[in-house]
Parts: C-alpha cells; sequence; structure tokens
C-alpha cells in the first residue's frame, strides 16, 4: 500500500503496470506545469523498451512524434502507421523508457527524465517536436534544454515523485511488474489516388 499526497492509501496490485503507472504520474504532472498544460496524456503511448545501446549512450527515455503529415521520399509519399492508446485513441507521440535504465536512476530524476521528454512535446500536440527559435529538438543544445526542464522541474510540489509508484518503487526489490513493449510504427507507402 502506498500513502498518497492527500493521505488516501493507494492499493497496489501486482503485476504492477509500469507503463500505466507512467501515465497516471504525467497527467498529474503535467497539472502542475503551465508549460505542459497542453499535453494530453489519453493521445501518448506510453511504453518500455531495452537495449544493450541504452546503456552506452546514456539513454533514460525517447519522445517519438506521430506526425500525421505524409512525407515524400523520391517519387513516393509515404505516411506513418497509426498507433492507438490502450483506450483505442489515435495517439500524437509514444513516450518510451528503457528497462532498467529508467528505474536505476532516483525517483527525482526520473520525475526530471518524465519533465524532460514531455517538454519535447509541440505546444500545439500535433505530433511533431516542440519548436525552438535555435531549431532541433534540444534547441540551443542538450544543456541549454535541461536548464529549461530545470526550471519546470521547481514548479511542482517537493517530494510529488513519492506520490507515483512508478516513480518511486525500487525495481530491485523483487517486485512483479509488466509494461507495453515499444513498438514504432513504419512508413508506409501511400498510392497515388492517396498522395493527391
Amino acid at each position: 500500500m502506498l500513502m498518497t499526497k492527500n493521505h488516501t492509501p493507494r492499493v497496489l496490485t501486482y503485476p504492477f503496470d509500469l507503463t500505466e503507472g507512467l501515465r497516471e504520474a504525467a497527467g498529474e504532472i503535467c497539472g502542475w506545469i503551465p508549460d505542459l498544460a497542453h499535453v494530453d496524456v489519453s493521445r501518448i503511448q506510453f511504453s518500455l523498451f531495452y537495449t544493450r545501446s541504452a546503456k552506452q549512450t546514456l539513454t533514460y527515455a525517447r519522445c517519438y512524434p506521430l506526425s500525421r503529415q505524409p512525407k515524400q521520399v523520391g517519387r513516393h509519399w509515404y505516411s506513418l502507421e497509426p498507433v492507438y492508446t490502450p483506450e483505442r485513441r489515435k495517439a500524437r507521440y509514444i513516450l518510451a523508457f528503457a528497462w532498467k535504465r529508467f528505474w536505476e536512476q532516483t525517483p527525482k530524476k526520473r520525475l526530471e527524465t518524465l519533465i524532460h521528454e514531455m517538454y519535447h512535446i509541440s505546444p500545439r500536440f500535433n505530433g511533431e517536436f516542440r519548436d525552438f527559435e535555435a531549431g532541433g529538438p534540444h534547441g540551443h543544445g542538450l544543456k541549454w534544454f535541461d536548464a529549461q526542464v530545470r526550471e519546470l522541474l521547481i514548479q511542482v510540489p517537493e517530494g510529488i515523485e513519492n506520490d507515483f509508484p512508478a516513480l518511486s518503487i525500487s525495481v530491485r526489490s523483487g517486485l512483479r511488474v509488466t509494461g507495453r513493449k515499444l513498438e514504432i510504427p513504419e512508413w508506409v507507402r501511400l498510392d497515388e489516388s492517396q498522395s493527391a
């Protein structure tokens, strides 16, 4: 059992679904941070990925925008396969978290990482990265982007990460956990009538 901020006991069921736990935490956090108020967690696919390279590249999580705009490659047009949330809504983004690397961080760093990934989401919530004058998903660079995220982090109440099992549990404790595996959608070629 976990006590939440308002001291309501939260009974955890096992195996605990980490991806749904992250969705719950993200929804609450967006309510605290005006710069994330546009994020609709019901249109985000939360998932887990495992790769040996995550440790080598220091990857904790990734944001995948799901553009609805077709793209042209050579003479052909392509469209991104749709991705659906558990509620069968078309997702605009995938937020994927490295198993177990994300959970090897402290709860506070997990919170910061979650905010980092949500800050990539465009204020138009249109399946694109947030635009910066400097261009690129990290604007003026990763250090600059991380400084922006730390400014957002101070807008949430101290210790809020402990209210959410997905941010506070220790996966080393032997708890049974589960989660949705990352499936990256493919670009599918459109026929001539669809691309006109």
